[in-house]
């Protein structure tokens, strides 16, 4: 999934589109998007549910999307979001059809791999969670705690993984 091609891509997308002049606005939510895979990397390090496995060192990858695809994908992402409850469904679907196909290019080329009972359906599922609370997090940050720590603890226990 993660490998210079696809940051210099984000990066260039970014650099066109994002939204650099607000980039303050929407920091708060950069940090919990990072937070988050943080949380992951260190609640999963010996049970993960997916792992990059590109020609980087794994951690290096991780760092990758947390300084760089992360804080650009929210760039790219939130001053673009609709008002409209139909357009905001599909605009998620959007989104999460780009990551989840990513994704899947990243596991035929084996630069990804899933672990421990995860899939590509959970993959899926993850994204427009991810999408929906990313969006909840800029809007009101009290509600996508609640609802992260609520999924965390439903994943942990779901697949078993030892706190």
């Amino acid at each position: 999934m993660e490998d210079p091609l696809l940051t210099m891509i984000v990066l260039a997308f970014t650099y066109q589109w994002g939204d650099w002049r607000h980039w303050k606005q929407y920091y708060p939510t950069i940090l919990f998007w990072a937070l988050g895979n943080l949380i992951y990397l260190f609640l999963t390090i010996n049970k993960p549910l997916w792992k990059f496995t590109t020609h980087l060192p794994a951690s290096l990858a991780d760092i990758l999307m947390t300084l760089v695809i992360f804080p650009c994908v929210i760039l790219l992402l939130l001053p673009y979001f609709p008002n409209n409850i139909v357009k905001k469904i599909l605009y998620i679907g959007v989104w999460t059809f780009f990551f989840s196909f990513i994704e899947w290019y990243a596991l035929q080329i084996k630069h990804f791999a899933h672990y421990n009972g995860w899939n590509f359906t959970y993959s899926i599922i993850f994204n427009i969670g991810m999408f929906t609370l990313l969006h909840i997090h800029y809007k009101d940050p009290r509600w996508a705690w609640i609802i992260s720590l609520a999924t965390g603890t439903f994943i942990m226990i779901y697949f078993k993984i030892p706190l």
